[in-house]
């Protein structure tokens, strides 16, 4: 787990007085943000910072998104705006089964898996002929004694994918069994560890190599060998042949499927008009040339749910 408060500030101007007359808002007047860990370092580099300046304080947590959206369902947390690896997360937030804690969100952005590695680990220079070319990466990560990190399948979407990737790679041209001789169970606790602390892990070497998105590899400047196309879950064009594989975890079965971030602003957020903020500035052209500097890859929104429950300033950011 990873929590922060964020730069100290109020909103500004006619936001701020909104805010006091809506009778839900913590009386710092900040804005809590959940969000999946694998943006720690999008989020305290670069989005806090520019939000700061703007006079929009945030305090943030970061987590497995599963694992957030189960606080979330618990009433253990109430966030303004809960930013998810996986859509199907907040999926499962939405309707009367769930309370509608979740009216909308958005899909805007895209990722996709990479297999990053230590600088300095034995093996970094079989990964760097691997990202050349000159080896078969799937025979690099079989090699003796290779420590490979990953999340847990069942609170992190980047988990699950993981084991999706790896599927994939055998079904193209990895050697048989590939897979599992990989990954061993599907929560193999040699291998696992929070997301929010496996970067770390890598950039000091305690582990060789680990499963991870661009995002977070170009974020931290960390080497990473590309995985094939078919197999990575970032190309729209093969979500038919992404879906070939799944994987069951504590009874949820996960399906292949391109890898996209989403987010909402809550039902009961605290501070709503302050969640519209944040969220209008990740969606304007600032917010977004800021994404993309920090290695997101972004789309225009794609909302789902009921558009007519999106706040006023979310709409006039979405065009």
């Amino acid at each position: 787990m990873r929590r922060s408060t964020f730069a100290a500030g109020a909103l500004a101007g006619a936001c701020g007085a909104t805010l006091a007359s809506r009778g839900r808002v913590r009386a710092d007047s900040s804005v809590s943000v959940l969000y999946a860990g694998s943006l720690v370092t999008v989020m305290e580099r670069a989005v806090v910072p520019a939000l700061a300046k703007r006079g929009i304080a945030v305090k943030g947590e970061a987590r497995g998104s599963a694992a957030l959206a189960n606080f979330i369902k618990a009433g253990l947390r109430s966030p303004d705006v809960f930013v998810s690896a996986d859509p199907r997360v907040i999926d499962g937030l939405m309707g009367a089964a769930n309370k509608d804690l979740v009216a909308w969100y958005a899909i805007f952005a895209t990722t996709r898996l990479v297999l990053g590695y230590a600088p300095h680990s034995p093996f970094a220079p079989d990964f760097a002929a691997a990202a050349a070319g000159r080896k078969k990466l799937t025979d690099v990560l079989l090699s003796p004694n290779l420590r490979l990190g990953r999340c847990d399948p069942a609170i992190d979407p980047k988990g699950y994918r993981t084991i999706l990737a790896a599927k994939l790679m055998e079904a193209d041209d990895g050697p048989p069994g590939f897979a599992a001789k990989l990954l061993g169970d599907d929560r193999n606790a040699a291998q696992i560890f929070p997301e929010e602390t496996l970067l770390a892990r890598l950039e000091t070497g305690d582990v060789d190599a680990a499963f991870l998105y661009a995002t977070e590899s170009v974020a931290r400047k960390l080497p990473a060998v590309e995985l094939p196309v078919t197999a990575n879950l970032g190309d729209a064009s093969q979500a038919a042949h992404y879906a070939t594989v799944s994987v069951t975890v504590d009874g949820v079965k996960h399906a292949g499927a391109p890898a996209a971030y989403a987010l909402t602003i809550p039902s009961a957020a605290p501070n709503p008009d302050g969640a519209a903020a944040f969220v209008a500035y990740l969606f304007s052209k600032a917010g977004t040339a800021l994404l993309e500097a920090s290695g997101v890859t972004t789309q225009h929104p794609v909302v789902r749910g009921d558009r007519s429950a999106v706040p006023a300033a979310v709409r006039a950011a979405l065009g």
